[in-house]
C-alpha cells in the first residue's frame, strides 16, 4: 500500500466519523427540544428578568426579604395594571425604584407572569427549564392564567 492511499483512507474514515457524530448530535437535539408555548416562553423570560433585576430585594423565588415584600403571598396579589404601574414608576420613599428606563412593558409583563405563576402556586421554586417532568421544562397548566 502506498502512503497516499493510507492518507486518503484515514481522511475518509475521519470524515465519515465526524459526519456520523454530527448527524447523531443533531438527531438528539431535535428529539430533546420540545416545542414550547408562548406562555411558557413569557414565564421563562420573566424568570430571567427577575434574576437580573428583582431578586436582590424580593428574593430568588419572589418570596421576599427584609428589604421587600413576598410577592407570592396571595393576599398581596396585584392586578397586572397595578403591578406594571409600580414596576414602571416605583414607590416613592421606599427602596422600590421604577424600572421603565431599563425594561419595556413586554419585559415587565413577563416578570408579572412569572410572579403570578409563583403566586398561583402553579410554578414551583427554581428554574422553569429544570423543574418540569423528569427535570425538564415546566409545563404550563391548562387554562392558566385565568383572566
Amino acid at each position: 500500500m502506498t502512503r497516499s492511499w493510507l492518507r486518503a483512507t484515514a481522511v475518509l474514515w475521519v470524515l465519515a466519523t465526524l459526519s456520523s457524530a454530527v448527524q447523531g448530535a443533531s438527531g438528539q437535539a431535535s428529539a430533546v427540544a420540545p416545542a414550547t408555548s408562548p406562555m411558557y416562553q413569557d414565564v421563562y423570560n420573566g424568570w430571567k428578568w427577575w434574576h437580573v433585576y428583582c431578586f436582590r430585594c424580593h428574593g430568588v423565588d419572589a418570596v421576599g426579604t427584609t428589604t421587600a415584600p413576598n410577592l407570592t403571598d396571595p393576599s398581596l396579589m396585584l392586578t397586572r395594571a397595578k403591578f406594571l404601574n409600580i414596576a414602571r414608576t416605583g414607590i416613592p420613599e421606599t427602596a422600590m425604584q421604577g424600572w421603565s428606563k431599563l425594561l419595556d412593558d413586554k419585559q415587565l409583563g413577563q416578570i408579572f407572569l412569572y410572579v403570578r405563576a409563583r403566586t398561583d402556586k402553579v410554578l414551583p421554586p427554581g428554574r422553569p427549564d429544570e423543574i418540569g417532568p423528569n427535570g425538564g421544562l415546566w409545563v404550563v397548566p391548562a387554562g392558566w392564567p385565568k383572566r
